[in-house]
C-alpha cells in the first residue's frame, strides 16, 4: 500500500500539470493531423503545381489558335492550304496521284 499512497500524493501535487499537459498533447496533435494541417498544405501544394501546368498547357494550345484564326482571318493562301489538305480540293490544272497503301510485308522484289 505504500506505492498507492505516493501515487495518490504524487497526483494530488502535479494533477494540474497533468491536465495541462494532456490538453496541449490534444492541441498540438489536432494542429499537425487535423485539416489545414501541414499534411493538407502538402496536398494543396501538389494540386496547385498540376494546375499550374495544366494552365500552361491551356495557355500555348489557346496561343497556337490564336494564331490560326489571325490566319484565317487575313492569309489567303493559309485559307487555301487548308483547304486543299482538309477537303481534298484541288485546282483545275492539278493532277492528283492517289497510291495505294501496301497490304502486307512483301516479298522483297
Amino acid at each position: 500500500m505504500p506505492s498507492m499512497v505516493w501515487l495518490r500524493a504524487f497526483l494530488g501535487r502535479q494533477w494540474p500539470s497533468l491536465i495541462l499537459a494532456g490538453v496541449l498533447i490534444a492541441l498540438v496533435s489536432n494542429c499537425l493531423l487535423g485539416p489545414g494541417g501541414p499534411r493538407d498544405l502538402l496536398i494543396l501544394r501538389r494540386a496547385c503545381a498540376r494546375l499550374e501546368a495544366k494552365r500552361e498547357r491551356l495557355k500555348s494550345e489557346n496561343a497556337k489558335l490564336e494564331t490560326s484564326v489571325q490566319n484565317l482571318r487575313s492569309n489567303n493562301a493559309f485559307i487555301a492550304r487548308m483547304i486543299r489538305r482538309e477537303l481534298g480540293y484541288t485546282r483545275p490544272d492539278e493532277l492528283v496521284y492517289k497510291f495505294a497503301a501496301r497490304t502486307g510485308t512483301g516479298s522483297g522484289r
